[in-house]
């Protein structure tokens, strides 16, 4: 039987725990903090640069090979570009990041990789695909990232504490300034 989970530090900071066990905090001291935005959806589901042209040459009825000689490009992207469900899905996939990210505007670039995991999982449930696993391993994965009510009051967006020796960061002051941070 597996242990209790690790209660996350900024948990421990709002709760006293830290101030009440200072050595807790200690060990604490050098667990990473991601700096960067969640960012652009992956380079993989973006569609090929020549993918209208290919289309439009599929559609006068042409095969594969003549769209291949065409754009001169190798077989097997023409053979990926013909497949139109393909681009569908990759454009779906682009959307439903972008909606995860302005949804959850606290997820880092730690976060890609679930992210990922939660947009392909989201489509599988859209087109009607998903298995009874897969649901609930999007739910799993929905909740870790505070993607669900209950989740989300456990979410803190206040920015964290410069640690000990740190400076703080002046761009964080100023966008509080500002009142956009």
């Amino acid at each position: 039987m597996a242990g209790r989970p690790r209660k996350p530090t900024n948990l421990l900071e709002m709760s006293g725990a830290l101030r009440k066990n200072p050595k807790r905090g200690k060990a604490r001291a050098a667990e990473p903090r991601p700096d960067g935005l969640l960012g652009d959806p992956p380079e993989r589901w973006k569609p090929h640069p020549l993918a209208a042209q290919a289309t439009a040459l599929f559609a006068e009825g042409k095969s594969t090979n003549e769209v291949a000689a065409a754009l001169q490009i190798d077989w097997e992207t023409t053979k990926s570009l013909r497949d139109q469900n393909a681009a569908a899905d990759k454009a779906q996939l682009t959307c439903l990041w972008n909606e995860v990210s302005v949804m959850a505007p606290w997820l880092t670039s730690a976060d890609r990789w679930t992210v990922e995991s939660i947009v392909e999982l989201k489509l599988l449930e859209r087109k009607g695909a998903i298995k009874p696993g897969e649901r609930a391993e999007l739910g799993r994965l929905c909740g870790k990232c505070g993607l669900n009510p209950s989740d989300r009051t456990r979410v803190n967006m206040s920015p964290p504490a410069p640690r000990k020796g740190e400076a703080a960061d002046p761009r964080e002051a100023f966008m509080r300034k500002v009142g956009t941070g």
